[in-house]
């Protein structure tokens, strides 16, 4: 499997652009920048974050100090704004630690940070204006004594945890009774903030690069704050942030935070535009670098020792550098490159040549990576179920199949499973015929009508693609990839309206409308337990459970019906520790069924540290 996360190995040549970004940090002598990595969902930026800051790290690491901000961990648990501040003042604090003059101009950065980060407590700042005591462990300490106290049970521990507290904070106390002679304003206080910041990156003579990633997964508010404390820190000297967001998706959430002022594109452009200094975008994948990504993916889950992956990754950058020239990376190449390449590599190398041009040129995957590594791992799981199943099957013959179910009309997929499941022997006569035809040089048949004909350019090069299937029996290749939706057989006896609302629930990629919710509601009983059948068959399939889309589809049938919520809490209850993820804990609950799903969980001995505390977080109060 290719875990769907950020690397710092180059598989496409980025390592070109993470290096000219990385200079350009360098040859500012200490001059404010900010760089934007832009491009869609999954097409690599995170990765590209990583190589800056590995080409950084490499070149000059005693003049930098590094930290990496991903907004959407903090969204809907913390402000971003503020805990971007607080980041920034202990990454200085950590630099700082081995010099006892710098640690305490860092300590005293942290402390006017910490003050901005209780501003929604109204009466405790004005109680630090008038005072001067920094409250923040004051409110903490506070806070933590309240919960246990407001418990129902009070116990000895908690009356002496009360007289420890009130006696290590004597001190700090006293301060809220002595007032400051001078309070300062709110714009004083940034003014000074600032001017301590800027000198104590001087006095460490370092320039901070920040990192901030996953931009353009939150939500308006988390983005437009995450902004505005970023832009208490830009553009002073000594600073580079690095942002990676999507600008569509950005500028859409500054079109919606300032809807009232009702901005129009020029202005949310240059909203942006001051923001960032240096745009760069991630290039979109063309065939050849989409056949090198797949032979690199192949490689790297294969038995290979490290040294000898990280040679043939060296090798395919250098030919994908000489790409301008016309030079092709293709399983010949790749395969040259490796000593005594093992007989499996060698296939699934010929494999990647053959799907490359699809799935650079389909509308469906476009050479995205995130794509490309979501359709390698369907295909594992999908040889996995053949051999549990001891399903004779052909990995050429099933990735086919598995390539014209992603990038096909779903019409057009859904015409090539009724025609198999219609036929005694799998091999279904519209489709020998319809191959003879192509591959032998002629025009895809029809009149436009069919399924197949409307979408005529992608199937006919996928008619023209090896193997053919003429003589294949597809059965089984259905039968593992039935997880698949739409896929309904011929035994599937249920209505039109069944199956269409069966495919709607399959395709959310967020919450379902009422429309689509009462649809569901109306069918009876044993098409809402089929419903169920399928979306619980697709679930089964994934292997990681922080935000799966199926789970928007899931949600929508057992909010609609009470026994298909019993039959989601089973199937939630049985997941394994190691797949959950904090993200699926937020989607669920405040469900009426997510109760039950936590409770478990929380029994469980082995559940990761991550999910017991978020668990043990209280659900923020809805103004």
């Amino acid at each position: 499997m290719w875990a769907d996360v950020e690397t710092d190995q180059d598989f496409l040549n980025f390592r070109v652009m993470a290096g000219l970004a990385g200079q350009m940090i360098r040859d500012t002598g200490g001059k404010p920048l900010s760089i934007g990595i832009s491009g869609g969902w999954g097409v690599g930026k995170s990765s590209m974050v990583k190589l800056i800051a590995s080409d950084l790290r490499e070149k000059n690491p005693d003049k930098l100090v590094f930290l990496t901000f991903n907004a959407w961990l903090y969204q809907g648990h913390d402000d971003a704004k503020a805990a971007l501040m607080e980041e920034i003042g202990r990454a200085l604090m950590e630099r700082a630690k081995e010099d006892t003059t710098l640690l305490a101009r860092a300590k005293d950065l942290v402390s006017r940070i910490n003050v901005f980060r209780w501003t929604r407590f109204g009466a405790e700042l004005g109680a630090t204006y008038a005072t001067g005591v920094p409250v923040t462990p004051l409110i903490k300490g506070a806070e933590l004594i309240y919960e246990h106290l407001t418990d129902g049970e009070i116990s000895t521990d908690d009356v002496d945890e009360v007289k420890k507290f009130a006696k290590d904070n004597k001190d700090e106390a006293k301060g809220f009774f002595k007032p400051k002679k001078k309070p300062e304003t709110p714009p004083e206080m940034i003014h000074a903030l600032r001017d301590h910041f800027q000198k104590l990156l001087t006095d460490l003579d370092v320039t901070l690069v920040v990192f901030v990633d996953d931009l353009d997964r939150c939500l308006p508010p988390t983005v437009i704050g995450t902004l505005e404390a970023m832009r208490l820190f830009l553009f002073m000297d000594r600073t580079a942030f690095v942002i990676a967001a999507d600008d569509k998706m950005i500028k859409e959430a500054v079109r919606i935070h300032f809807k009232e002022a009702r901005l129009d594109d020029d202005l949310v452009v240059s909203y942006f535009d001051k923001l960032i200094q240096v745009p760069l975008r991630v290039p979109p994948l063309g065939v050849n670098e989409v056949r090198a990504y797949l032979m690199l993916l192949f490689i790297e889950n294969s038995s290979l020792e490290d040294d000898a992956k990280a040679e043939v990754r060296r090798a395919v950058n250098a030919r994908l550098a000489q790409s301008w020239k016309g030079v092709a990376v293709n399983a010949e190449f790749v395969t040259g490159s490796i000593a005594d390449c093992p007989t499996t590599l060698k296939a699934e190398c010929a494999l990647a040549d053959r799907l490359a041009k699809q799935m650079a040129t389909s509308r469906r995957i476009a050479g995205n990576p995130r794509l490309i590594k979501r359709f390698l791992n369907t295909l594992s799981i999908r040889r996995k179920l053949a051999a549990i199943q001891e399903i004779p099957m052909d990995d050429a013959v099933l990735a086919k199949i598995l390539l014209f179910e992603r990038c096909a009309t779903p019409a057009a997929f859904d015409f090539l499973v009724q025609s198999v499941t219609r036929t005694v022997s799998g091999k279904p006569e519209n489709l020998m015929s319809v191959e003879r035809t192509v591959r032998g040089g002629g025009d895809l048949p029809g009149d436009g009508s069919d399924p197949w004909s409307s979408d005529k350019a992608f199937v006919t090069e996928w008619l023209r693609l090896d193997p053919p299937l003429a003589d294949v029996d597809l059965r089984g290749v259905l039968h593992v990839g039935r997880e698949s939706l739409p896929l309904i057989s011929a035994d599937d006896r249920v209505s039109k309206e069944a199956q269409d609302a069966l495919a709607e629930i399959a395709s959310l990629r967020m919450r379902g409308t009422a429309d689509l919710k009462e649809r569901f509601v109306r069918l009876v009983p044993d098409e809402r337990t089929f419903v169920m059948d399928k979306l619980l068959e697709r679930a089964a399939s994934e292997s990681a459970w922080g935000t799966p889309e199926i789970l928007w589809g899931l949600a929508l049938v057992a909010d609609g019906d009470v026994d298909q919520a019993k039959r989601l809490v089973v199937f939630l209850s049985n997941l394994q520790s190691s797949a959950l993820q904090p993200p699926v804990v937020l989607r669920i609950r405040e469900t009426a069924w997510g109760e039950e799903v936590l409770a478990e969980w929380k029994e469980r001995s082995d559940l990761p540290e991550t999910m017991r505390k978020i668990m043990a977080r209280k659900p923020k109060a809805v103004a």
